[in-house]
């Protein structure tokens, strides 16, 4: 999972893909760490930025299931984790399995993570990187006091986007039994990061 370290202030933050990962990829002052040699930074304070875990999953399925879908386009590990619950595997025909993936609703996607969702790092619990940290310091994508600090304590450009996912975002809608599935694969999300948890249509 994702670790950046600041190359002139004491600190390291750390993210998950689909949570501004793309854009703390993109700051000068910011060296990513490669994942077994985090433990041997102990920096002054560890920054965890997390994101809404429904908002997460909406960003994936628009942006990592969906684009680039195509019987031109080499399928990725994003979509081919879906195969097997689908009744599919790469010996089906291209078109099938296209046609299979992008026939997958937003309801069905969410109905089928139980599946699934240990198996791309793009569907992990956020905490799963943060357990173990120590002098931690949250921050949350959809908090624009968090912003802020951000860019003025800790010098990092939130306006820097890399990711396209705002070209495909079109409505997603949400059901009791798919917060459900959510709520309980993502339970430690919302309540390490203080996410208040939806049980049914609003």
């Amino acid at each position: 999972m994702p670790h950046f370290k600041n190359r002139k202030k004491d600190y390291i933050i750390s993210t998950n893909f689909k949570v501004m990962y793309s854009t703390l990829r993109k700051q000068p002052e910011l060296k990513k760490l490669k994942e077994e040699l985090i433990w041997l930074y102990q920096p002054r304070v560890n920054y965890v930025l997390g994101r809404n875990p429904y908002k997460r999953l909406e960003s994936f399925y628009r942006d990592k299931l969906n684009k680039d879908l195509g019987i031109d386009k080499k399928l990725v590990r994003s979509q081919k984790i879906f195969l097997k619950p689908l009744g599919l595997s790469l010996k089906n025909a291209k078109q099938e399995i296209v046609a299979s993936l992008s026939q997958l609703t937003f309801e069905e996607f969410i109905m089928l993570l139980p599946q699934v969702y240990l198996n791309n790092r793009h569907l992990h619990p956020q905490l799963k990187i943060f357990k173990n940290r120590k002098n931690i310091h949250k921050l949350k994508l959809e908090s624009k006091t968090d912003l802020d600090f951000m860019n003025e304590k800790l010098g990092i450009n939130t306006e820097i986007k890399a990711n396209t996912t705002r070209k495909n975002n079109f409505e997603l809608d949400w059901n009791t039994a798919m917060y459900k599935v959510v709520n309980k694969l993502y339970g430690e999300d919302f309540n390490f990061f203080g996410y208040e948890k939806i049980t049914g249509n609003v």
